[in-house]
């Protein structure tokens, strides 16, 4: 048996941080690797600047996302006003306002992809000796240090995330041991249910001693969303799984 922890991401709006290029700001249809590991690092209270706490989160745990209503997307004209970093020099503004007192300004465009509607669960299990146990995880998103959001600051949770850890001898079973949404769910959220019913797609790290218990068909992604350096915005690639959990009268 191998414990995971499971819970709920739902969001009017989600952004999941695809590769930025030029004016474009895109999303993944699913939470990344590292939005993932954000939301418990900002549950536990880890700053973007502690290595070790960020590196603990990276390697210590695996990750994965049955995408039960991956939402519609939707674009959005952005500008910023900002700073050149070549006008800072050595000056580091602690706020954005601290920031907007420095000249000359400048005017950032950008276009940036949105996923409407968004429900899905999230499934964590630790590799041997952690630093947070996954009872340490669960008292953090029931309290969290900062606030959690889904993918940018301006996306909070429409519903608490409500985790559990849960037993179970594959990754399907411990899939299968959570509905798409909790129980007591206001039912205007129902609505978010695709026509085709709930979706059944998991995207997942290897999973080393246990088998996935994921069907056909099967295919893999590479993507990078590996977090190296918070501060810096540095990313790795990965390879993601995807597999389908098997339809039972919950998921159908």
């Amino acid at each position: 048996m191998t414990a995971f922890l499971l819970f709920t991401v739902q969001a009017p709006l989600a952004s999941w941080g695809e590769i930025a290029v030029g004016e474009w700001r895109g999303s993944w249809d699913r939470p990344s690797r590292s939005a993932i590991i954000g939301l418990l690092g900002a549950a536990l209270g880890v700053a973007r600047h502690d290595a070790d706490g960020q590196r603990a989160l990276r390697n210590d745990y695996r990750v994965a996302v049955r995408g039960d209503a991956l939402g519609t997307p939707m674009q959005d004209y952005h500008t910023m006003q900002t700073v050149a970093k070549s006008h800072l020099k050595k000056n580091v503004p602690a706020t954005r306002a601290e920031l907007l007192s420095y000249t000359p300004k400048k005017t950032v465009l950008s276009r940036r992809e949105y996923r409407q509607g968004v429900v899905c669960t999230i499934a964590v299990w630790a590799l041997p000796s952690p630093r947070w146990s996954l009872s340490d995880l669960v008292l953090a998103l029931q309290s969290p240090v900062y606030s959690l959001y889904a993918g940018r600051r301006s996306n909070p949770l429409g519903l608490p995330v409500q985790p559990k850890v849960v037993d179970a001898m594959t990754l399907a079973d411990a899939f299968a041991a959570r509905a798409p949404l909790p129980h007591g769910t206001p039912k205007e959220l129902h609505l978010l249910r695709p026509t085709e019913g709930w979706g059944t797609e998991v995207a997942h790290d290897r999973c080393d001693g246990f088998e996935s218990g994921l069907v056909e068909p099967f295919r893999r992604q590479v993507r990078r969303d590996v977090p190296v350096n918070r501060t810096g915005w540095l990313f790795e690639e990965r390879i993601m799984l995807i597999g389908m959990v098997p339809l039972t009268g919950e998921t159908a």
